[in-house]
């Protein structure tokens, strides 16, 4: 019996376990499952403004000099004045006297030569007082020589009628044929001082030459700036004796400045495309120096002489404008060169962020994500231009993010 109990105890037990377990079952309470909700997404998103943009193309580029010319002693000798702007990057203006040489010896070549040519303009005064009295007294052996051509006339008929003797008319011959050669011997005197008078006009001519080369000389003992810029390799030194075209340094022209860089064929045929070309375009060189920033005016003078080949595209040259403000910049600077680029008609400016993979633009309507069809006709730095199915004030999803999709519910924050 005991054996018996031991059998069916645990047989009862688990039949009431599994009737209790069924019970529980049957009457525990149903949970009917919620419906399920769409999830609405945040995101940032800007405004469509259509409108005619002009961006700027910016490139970087190294200002130098134009023109820069070494100033050279102009006469020989000892420099006893300085300009106190003629040091390594002085600043001189044009006109001003950069040195000065020694006068002395070039005064007085320019008396002498003063002094000569007053001697000559003498001997031409007494040469021509000269040759007018032998002018007179030319036209006075004349007269005398009428009037014995016709006392020989009176002799000869005297003769004739047997009046005078022979030797009386051989008289009046001789005195006749002397005054004749005196004539000839007078009108060669003449013309030999003619002759000489013609010399000193020339030699005055050859002393005025020398009068205006020493007083030319001794204007260039003053050298002058020819035009306003800043010096640099300055070798000359007051007390110093300069030789003819010996260097005194090197003058850069801060009026003829200019801006040289580099631009793509893309970039460069988007300007000839326009009707005002590239040669006198409008441009701005900024100096960024520390904290400040130095704006200059600037305007396209020319083009490269050749195509790079390595790179594809040409050299332009911006000539700087601004020259008041430009006295501070120097050669070998870095310049960041911004040049208006062609008008875009039409399109929309917005950050790059708007472009989603595949360059899909996605646009908001009804609180859904709608694809629009945009082209990329420029780039502004992080910005991008657009032209296609656009509509003013439209907002364009900037999120980004890797479940965004035609149709997808959203909420503009």
């Amino acid at each position: 019996m005991r054996r018996v109990l031991l059998v069916l105890v645990p047989i009862v037990l688990l039949a009431a376990g599994a009737v209790g377990a069924s019970y529980l079952i049957r009457t525990k309470p149903r949970v009917e499952p919620a419906p399920p909700t769409e999830r609405v997404w945040t995101v940032n998103s800007v405004p469509v403004h259509l409108s005619d943009v002009q961006p700027d193309i910016r490139l970087f580029g190294k200002i130098f000099a134009a023109r820069q010319v070494q100033v050279r002693a102009l006469v020989p000798g000892q420099v006893v004045e300085l300009h106190p702007n003629l040091v390594e990057g002085g600043l001189v203006r044009r006109g001003e006297v950069i040195l000065a040489i020694d006068e002395f010896e070039y005064r007085s070549a320019l008396k002498e030569s003063e002094a000569r040519l007053a001697e000559a303009r003498a001997r031409i005064v007494e040469r021509e007082a000269k040759r007018n009295a032998e002018t007179q007294a030319l036209r006075r052996d004349r007269e005398i020589l009428a009037v014995l051509a016709r006392d020989l006339k009176r002799a000869s008929e005297l003769r004739k009628r047997g009046n005078i003797s022979i030797q009386s008319l051989d008289q009046k011959r001789l005195e006749l044929s002397r005054q004749q050669r005196a004539i000839v011997l007078r009108r060669n005197g003449i013309d030999a001082e003619a002759a000489r008078l013609e010399q000193e006009k020339a030699t005055i001519e050859r002393l005025d030459v020398a009068v205006q080369r020493a007083r030319y000389d001794l204007q260039r003992t003053r050298l002058r700036a020819p035009f306003d810029g800043v010096f640099r390799n300055v070798t000359a030194q007051a007390g110093k004796r300069l030789g003819i075209a010996d260097s005194v340094g090197n003058l850069i022209d801060t009026g003829r400045l200019e801006a040289r860089f580099h631009i793509s064929d893309a970039q460069y045929g988007r300007l000839t495309s326009t009707d005002r070309g590239v040669i006198g375009r409008p441009a701005r060189a900024i100096w960024r120096v520390g904290q400040r920033k130095l704006v200059l005016k600037a305007v396209i003078a020319r083009v490269g002489a050749q195509i790079d080949a390595a790179s594809g595209g040409v050299e332009l040259f911006a000539r700087i404008e601004d020259r008041e403000a430009a006295l501070s910049l120097r050669p070998g600077a870095f310049v960041e060169v911004h040049i208006p680029d062609r008008v875009y008609p039409d399109v929309a400016r917005v950050p790059e962020t708007v472009l989603h993979p595949g360059n899909v633009v996605y646009g908001v309507e009804n609180g859904r994500l709608v694809a629009r069809r945009a082209e990329i006709v420029g780039r502004v730095g992080n910005d991008v231009l657009l032209r296609g199915e656009l509509t003013e004030g439209e907002p364009l999803v900037t999120t980004q993010s890797v479940t965004i999709a035609p149709g997808l519910r959203v909420e503009l924050r």
